[in-house]
């Protein structure tokens, strides 16, 4: 019998599509977060900080469930970890869980 040819891979994930007037995407510099029992809400805005006190405009107003919450703060973290460990100085970034080298944990392990 013949090797069926493989079929391609499929994307993991949903197909997300961006419409083409929003490619750029917007700057943030701030963000507050609000919530109710419900739904957390997070408003990204442009500060102007050589205006006293500072101005701003909200750019994007985004609201999330709880659940989405979690997830998006453990995408956070894994980027972030990703990015730190690739992206920063080894004097900033040490990893986690690795104290500074000459120093011990304060836990009292051993010395």
């Amino acid at each position: 019998m013949a090797d069926k040819p493989s079929e391609p891979e499929q994307p993991k994930g949903p197909n997300i599509i961006i419409q083409p007037e929003q490619m750029a995407g917007v700057w943030a510099n701030f963000a507050r977060v609000g919530h109710s029992q419900y739904e957390f809400t997070v408003d990204f805005a442009r500060l102007d900080f050589s205006t006293n006190p500072p101005q701003g405009i909200v750019v994007s107003r985004v609201s999330l469930s709880p659940l989405f919450v979690t997830q998006l703060i453990d995408a956070l973290s894994d980027n972030w970890q990703k990015y730190a460990r690739k992206s920063l100085p080894k004097e900033v970034y040490r990893g986690e869980g690795q104290p500074p080298e000459g120093e011990r944990p304060i836990d009292g392990g051993e010395s």
